[in-house]
């Protein structure tokens, strides 16, 4: 059974984290883990008693909340998982608690949500942010605007490199949970004789029913963003799947820059991250 680390911070945008993981659950064979870090930060008059009087007190009363909190999510969902846990603890950045707690019990995935809707910049949150720069585990990432529904056309944005590794990681995902992989590769010269026949092997290796392969020509007009954007919202893919090295300027190269700056990123459409 895999683990997945669903964080909350008990904001009304966290609770698309929340109905993303139940779905995912009722897909698939997840244990889900709530996880609430506590944020104290500890004056210095304090003693240590009475420091840790208040820290048990405060962890108590968060602990009831998400408890609380967890439970009338899953009331008005209309998917009923039983097999969950609620966790908190304290930390002074959250993003560091919730890498280090996820090692701890060796979580297979961490789903997190944003904040804001629109421009894909507008939706990655801070913790988000350095989740995705720094964490080695793989993350989803909800937007604010998801509305929860089956996974069933998941869409692998690739520059096949280190392709046949990642192929597995994806697949590892998709098929438990039975949804058709799409794995749509962008690139200037898509028409040249050399890429088909390379392109073509791997094609041969790996297409099914369930798993489609898209060439398609990348316009020098559009950043690959807008490409990748364009093809998820126009085919309707319920979830987007990407690598990244993990580097904040290789990110926002790839994902936050775009030449037309009014396009809009699908705010429905959950973003899945590995590190490469």
């Amino acid at each position: 059974m895999k683990k997945l680390l669903v964080t909350t911070d008990f904001s009304p945008n966290s609770k698309k984290g929340i109905h993303f993981a139940i779905q995912l659950a009722n897909q698939s064979d997840y244990e889900l883990i709530f996880y609430h870090v506590v944020a104290i930060f500890r004056p210095y008059i304090w003693d240590q008693d009475y420091y840790d009087q208040y820290e048990l007190k405060e962890l108590k009363g968060n602990q009831k909340k998400l408890e609380q909190f967890i439970n009338d999510v899953f009331k008005k969902s209309k998917i009923q998982n039983p097999n969950y846990s609620c966790v908190c603890q304290v930390g002074i950045n959250p993003s560091n608690k919730i890498i280090e707690y996820g090692k701890q019990i060796h979580a297979d995935y961490l789903c997190v949500s944003t904040l804001g809707q629109g421009k894909l910049i507008q939706i990655i949150g801070s913790t988000a942010s350095e989740l995705i720069t720094f964490c080695p585990i793989p993350i989803f990432i909800i937007p604010s605007n998801y509305k929860s529904k089956p996974i069933t056309n998941v869409c692998f944005a690739s520059d096949f490199d280190n392709f046949n590794i990642e192929i597995k990681k994806v697949l590892d995902f998709t098929v438990t949970i039975k949804a058709v992989t799409n794995i749509v590769h962008f690139d200037y010269l898509v028409v040249l004789k050399e890429k088909k026949t390379k392109w073509g092997k791997l094609i041969s290796k790996y297409q099914t029913e369930k798993v489609q392969f898209y060439l398609k020509e990348l316009d020098s007009l559009y950043s690959l963003n807008n490409h990748i954007q364009k093809y998820v919202v126009n085919s309707k893919q319920s979830l987007l799947i990407t690598f990244t090295k993990q580097n904040r300027n290789w990110f926002n190269r790839v994902f936050l820059a775009s030449k037309t700056n009014d396009m809009i990123f699908d705010a429905t459409t959950p973003l899945l991250v590995f590190r490469k």
